[in-house]
């Protein structure tokens, strides 16, 4: 009744872990956004649930015991790379080495041979194996490669451990690698479909800025400026004379020329500058803690990076050009109103003639143009 019972644990233990170690891996995933990082923590959860499963063995003679810990090592390397398989592999191996036995060593080695043919399935055979029930069975078979290390056990040993326990911890490796793999799967699915929708409600679809509603959000998120000469700065952009562009060329040259325009205007600002397509042709630029002269520069170098460089698609050269209004302030202000103040500035640029900067210091009680870059 007792090895009934024995074998019958072997293969419900992994269930119940798996599940405890999908919630978790669930958990991390949403939180944690560096890949690395998130091996590392799931390298570390396998490898916790490995010496688990080695708490509560099955002894087949002294110093000899079967568990299901070369499954989670295996699910480790094969799902979360190296660094998630040599975390779990130490971790398990260190809690092996504790335990003790004439049957260490080669617990050990049987540990380091499931991590390392689970890693070969991650790293060449996934995604060969375009049926993944398939791939998750093959997984299993060559995590289970491990019980070959069970050919160097005495004989009696030996043939307690293949007849006895071997077809079952095989079935284990099955039902885990099955269960571990399907869950992963889904998880990954689930938070690469929340971060698509995210996507989606904060980026422009053909630029691949963030939208109004995002810079928004951002610009209510800047930290206080400490420096007494800096401020901040908005650039109202508007592309000049697109309709022209658009009936001239068609609307698919169009989109090219908003999204070469959307590139240029990218390099020519900070990491820590915000940059924005609101509409159709318009575009924002928030510069946070500048100078007037420096939100002034950056603002020119936008202009110039349009006007100045022809664009070229299917041997058409289109020459667009830019109209920016840019307001720099030190004084506290909304996003609204902040965008009334530049949009009045790229009035201006418009009356101007297009193709220029107008800039403006705002400042109690009103502001005043500082330069009008032509």
């Amino acid at each position: 009744m007792l090895p009934a019972f024995e074998n019958m644990m072997l293969v419900v233990q992994p269930i119940a872990l798996a599940v405890l170690v999908i919630y978790l891996y669930g958990l991390f995933s949403r939180s944690l956004q560096n890949r690395h990082i998130l091996n590392s923590v799931m390298g570390g959860m396998l490898g916790f649930a490995a010496i688990a499963a080695m708490s509560s063995p099955i002894p087949i003679a002294d110093g000899v015991i079967v568990d299901i810990r070369n499954l989670f090592i295996g699910v480790a390397a094969a799902f979360f790379g190296a660094v998630g398989g040599i975390i779990a592999l130490v971790l398990a191996a260190t809690m092996r080495i504790s335990i003790g036995g004439y049957g260490m060593f080669l617990g050990v080695t049987g540990m380091f041979v499931a991590g390392l043919m689970a890693w070969i399935w991650g790293h060449a055979l996934r995604q060969r194996i375009k049926n993944e029930n398939l791939g998750l069975f093959v997984l299993a078979i060559m995590i289970s490669l491990q019980m070959l290390t069970g050919l160097f056990l005495p004989p009696a040993v030996r043939t307690s451990f293949f007849l006895g326990l071997g077809p079952t911890l095989l079935l284990a490796n099955l039902i885990g690698a099955f269960l571990l793999g399907k869950l992963i799967a889904r998880e990954r699915a689930l938070i690469a479909e929340a971060k698509r929708l995210e996507n989606e409600a904060t980026t422009d679809p053909l630029t691949k800025l963030i939208n109004r509603q995002t810079a928004t959000a951002a610009f209510r998120k800047l930290p206080r400026i400490e420096d007494p000469s800096q401020g901040q700065a908005m650039l109202c952009i508007d592309v000049d004379s697109f309709k022209g562009i658009n009936d001239s060329h068609g609307h698919v040259s169009g989109d090219r020329v908003l999204v070469e325009i959307a590139k240029r205007l990218s390099d020519c600002l900070r990491p820590v500058d915000i940059v924005s397509r609101l509409s159709g042709d318009e575009f924002v630029i928030i510069l946070h803690a500048v100078t007037a002269n420096q939100a002034l520069s950056i603002a020119e170098r936008c202009r110039q990076a349009i006007g100045t460089r022809p664009m070229t698609f299917d041997s058409r050269i289109l020459r667009p050009s830019i109209s920016v209004g840019a307001v720099w302030t030190q004084l506290p202000m909304s996003f609204n109103a902040f965008r009334e103040k530049a949009d009045d500035a790229l009035y201006q640029s418009k009356s101007d003639g297009r193709n220029c900067v107008t800039f403006e210091i705002h400042s109690e009680p009103k502001g005043f143009v500082a330069a009008a870059v032509a």
